[in-house]
């Protein structure tokens, strides 16, 4: 069962009044109990504070914060991109695009040129179309950095070769590939536009209840 970031003051009591021992999982993605039946998982937003791994449930709701994080959320795809920068619940800054990039097959066109070699009709302006949609992604997270305050979390969906296209670019993003507040979106991601951006955060501030 999911439930909306409201609620996760009043889930995390409920679950530490059901199961006073439960832990952290080693992840720090939230907690998890021991039953008769199986086990009991408590799964926190990722907008909040996360336990440390093996944290006690009852030590986590003594220290942390439950107000939402600052974050970015970059959803990019071969032709979309969407990204806003969250300040707690509220979007300040926000942006979607789209570019052609992708041939008549379906194939983007960097995958065809890394499988069948030179293109023909169309290639440069497609190529050209993709560095200019990576270029406005990087631009933008630039800009959102020297202006904002730093976010908590990154959060990103795109895939491992469009991730090394962006951090190839010059300038880069404005934080390590490896920096540790980046997180994947665990989650399918449709073509990125205004909306997807939304869903995805909506879905990235709840959380989730598995009970055996």
């Amino acid at each position: 069962m999911r439930f909306a970031f409201a609620d996760t003051d009043e889930q995390l009591a409920d679950f530490e009044a059901a199961f006073p021992a439960a832990i952290a999982d080693e992840r720090g993605l939230g907690f998890t109990a021991q039953t008769a039946g199986g086990t009991a998982r408590l799964c926190l937003p990722a907008t909040v504070d996360a336990p440390f791994p093996g944290e006690a449930i009852a030590a986590f709701r003594g220290r942390a914060s439950l107000l939402p994080l600052r974050r970015v959320v970059v959803l990019l795809q071969y032709g979309a991109m969407a990204m806003g920068y969250w300040d707690g619940a509220s979007l300040v800054r926000h942006k979607a695009e789209k570019r052609y990039v992708v041939r008549g097959n379906g194939t983007a066109q960097v995958t065809h040129l890394r499988t069948k070699g030179k293109s023909r009709y169309g290639s440069r302006l497609r190529l050209q179309n993709w560095e200019l949609l990576l270029r406005d992604v990087t631009d933008r997270l630039v800009a959102w950095h020297e202006e904002l305050p730093e976010p908590e979390r990154v959060f990103l969906a795109m895939t491992p070769r469009a991730a090394s296209a962006l951090w190839s670019m010059d300038p880069a993003p404005p934080f390590a590939r490896d920096d540790a507040r980046i997180r994947r979106v665990p989650r399918h991601v449709h073509v990125p536009d205004h909306a997807e951006l939304l869903a995805v955060d909506r879905w990235l501030s709840s959380g989730e209840l598995t009970m055996p």
